[in-house]
């Protein structure tokens, strides 16, 4: 680097730090002594407050920038993107609340992570508000959503320690992690308000966060949870890129939703990112390490100013469906309930649901892709054995769905397949 590059990245060094102490003295002061004993004991960094280690790296580039070389820079990355969330909330009145979160080492990192997911949500035009710590200090945010009924949907956001970017994360710890986040979004999100879990996480290679959703993906075809939205995957990392100056990097958020089949509120839930988007990273990504040099030190030129969004390759969003066979019944009498027949056409419904109903003599597929939720008290006549085949009565829903569609006792012919809707309920009465 150049001489004057050497003083830009050191201005931009100072400007970092002294912000970091203007908007964070508190948490700095009351962190400084159990890091400082951290640090004599030789802990390891993932067992320090990151804010410091964060710090720490500044501090000491600017003691070997005169030799052109920068200290794990990827952190210096960080620390500007940190500051620059920080910045942007604290002059919010919820920053009394968010401000002590930030002392406990597990605590800050879980708050920067919930930060990031509100900015990102507050980008998408949705209303976004932080939960107060307290009593009732669940979920972690509320995020509204945009047209129709705006209803408020609960985010919870799980920070695991092995995703913290400084271990290497093996599939017992991913499995691990969905199990624990599934048991979390039971406790924290209850079962009638629609709710998504969010796994954070920071500077993990691309196949780590594959086989996340690889997992994730299995496990969701498990559940039966009508009001979990699905898994969002965020993670926060650096991204680094040679020029002719030297290497660059740049803060980095990527975001993937996993939906749960078996959701079956009234709000729609999509997730799609525009080719258009002017922070999208397209070209292919290659991981790096990011163990913190002891001998080599790497050297940086100063262009980190802006966040970028990662365009990653997305597998198919589709797992096992389960399958279920119905209850077969005696021919009922004429207009005595609902009864769906067709001459020719199976399944009679399909959906984006995760459930496929058999006939219970003979196995034909009757309905694909059902939700536990869409029939009540409902007949469907099998096409090919001419069995009468039953859906119970569903006492109660148990969330707010789109809407019911009743019918009254006849029999009712279907010419081609009906498509269903996710969050309406099919009624006989």
């Amino acid at each position: 680097m150049t001489s004057k590059e050497n003083e830009e990245l050191l201005s931009l060094i100072d400007q970092l730090i002294n912000e970091a102490n203007n908007l964070l003295s508190n948490v700095i002061n009351k962190t400084k002594p159990s890091d400082d004993k951290a640090k004599k004991h030789k802990s390891k960094w993932s067992q320090r407050h990151r804010l410091h280690v964060l710090l720490d790296v500044a501090q000491e580039t600017k003691k070997t920038l005169m030799k052109n070389v920068v200290v794990a820079p990827w952190f210096l990355a960080e620390l500007k993107a940190t500051v620059e969330v920080i910045g942007r909330w604290h002059n919010e009145p919820v920053w009394k609340d968010i401000e002590p979160c930030l002392v406990n080492p597990t605590h800050f990192t879980h708050t920067i992570a919930k930060l990031w997911i509100a900015e990102h949500l507050k980008s998408a035009s949705h209303a976004v508000k932080i939960v107060p710590k307290g009593a009732d200090a669940s979920p972690d945010l509320t995020v509204q959503a945009i047209g129709g009924s705006q209803d408020w949907i609960n985010i919870e956001c799980y920070q695991p320690s092995i995703l913290n970017g400084s271990e290497k994360v093996a599939t017992k710890h991913i499995e691990n992690i969905i199990k624990k986040a599934m048991k979390k979004a039971k406790i924290q999100l209850g079962r009638t308000t629609p709710g998504i879990l969010a796994i954070c996480g920071f500077n993990q290679p691309q196949e780590v966060v594959k086989h996340l959703k690889r997992v994730t993906i299995a496990r969701l075809c498990k559940t039966d949870r009508l009001n979990l939205c699905g898994i969002l995957l965020v993670m926060l990392g650096i991204l680094m890129k040679r020029n002719e100056k030297g290497l660059s990097f740049t803060p980095t958020i990527s975001v993937d939703f996993i939906p749960n089949p078996s959701y079956f509120g009234r709000v729609e839930i999509i997730s799609a990112t525009s080719i258009n988007e002017p922070n999208l990273v397209k070209e292919p990504l290659i991981d790096i390490g990011t163990e913190i040099p002891s001998h080599r030190p790497t050297l940086y030129s100063s262009d980190f100013t802006k966040k970028e969004t990662i365009e990653q390759d997305v597998e198919p969003l589709i797992g096992d469906v389960k399958e279920e066979k119905l209850r077969v019944i005696e021919t009922p009498a004429k207009n005595s309930c609902v009864v769906f027949y067709s001459q020719a056409t199976a399944p009679l419904f399909t959906g984006q649901g995760n459930i496929n109903y058999l006939c219970g003599v003979c196995g034909m597929k009757l309905v694909e892709r059902a939700w536990k939720k869409s029939f009540s008290s409902i007949v469907i006549k099998c096409p090919s054995c001419q069995s009468y085949n039953e859906f119970p009565v569903i006492e109660e829903i148990g969330i707010q769905v789109l809407g019911t569609l009743a019918f009254k006792k006849g029999e009712y012919l279907l010419k081609e397949a009906v498509r269903l809707r996710r969050g309406a309920c099919l009624i006989g009465f």
